[in-house]
């Protein structure tokens, strides 16, 4: 029985005392990490560094505490490698983990920066109501559009100048048209694009849209269109 409760206290003593090397370690690492970019090379090289302070720490309380009779290099080079074999697996697993996460992150901005791209550079055409290409604008110039009867106006903002071009053609066909892109409804006279939109503010009981422009431009949002606005900007902020 003594032999037994010598052993649990030893073992234990080995795994407590690997635990808060490893907590301790990982905890500095987390501080470090804050304010200094690590490559997968340096992680790499922290963990071997963990692995020689472990075997360090079992050689120690191996030969100094328990007493046992030993050459102490060949007792380190033994635990050190007894340690690597240990900890390879979960240490490997933590670096695929990792390699993957960065992967999947840079991807994301990639498709993000890609996607931005391709909307500075998408051109939206619009054609009269006999089909007839009229105007091509390139997305992000498009502000909004204003219907008059039976014609609209497609109101640009290029450098800085706000520049308006008719088109004979109602704000109903326009709206079917225009289904794909970011220019939606929201007034029975008004379509805007989404991707201009600066703010939507509430003033007394009326809701208005905010253009990203320079000059104030204000678009009134009518109730028949409001919850579809909220809804087509939360579906912009999440993709």
């Amino acid at each position: 029985v003594p032999g037994r409760m010598e052993f649990f206290f030893y073992s234990s003593l080995f795994i407590l005392s690997g635990m808060l090397i490893i907590v301790l370690s990982k905890l500095i690492f987390l501080l470090l990490a804050g304010s200094v970019r690590f490559s997968y090379w340096l992680y790499g090289l922290w963990n071997i560094l963990e692995i020689i302070l472990l075997a360090i720490a079992y050689t120690v309380l191996d030969v100094f505490l328990i007493g046992k009779d030993t050459i102490i290099f060949r007792h380190f080079i033994e635990l050190l490698f007894v340690t690597l074999l240990v900890l390879a697996i979960p240490y490997s697993i933590s670096w695929l983990w990792l390699s993957l996460k960065d992967k999947r992150i840079k991807l994301e901005a990639l498709s993000r920066n890609t996607s931005m791209e391709f909307r500075e550079h998408q051109m939206i055409s619009f054609r009269d109501e006999t089909g007839k290409l009229r105007f091509s604008f390139k997305s992000k110039d498009i502000l909004y559009v204003e219907s008059t009867d039976n014609y609209v106006t497609i109101i640009t903002g290029e450098k800085g100048r706000i520049r308006k071009n008719m088109l004979r053609k109602t704000m109903k066909r326009l709206e079917k048209e225009m289904e794909g892109t970011h220019i939606r409804r929201c007034h029975r006279s008004y379509m805007v694009n989404f991707e201009n939109i600066k703010q939507v503010k509430l003033i007394s009981t009326s809701l208005f849209i905010y253009l990203d422009f320079p000059e104030e431009i204000r678009i009134p949002v009518s109730g028949t269109y409001a919850e579809k606005v909220h809804e087509f900007i939360n579906l912009m902020s999440i993709s």
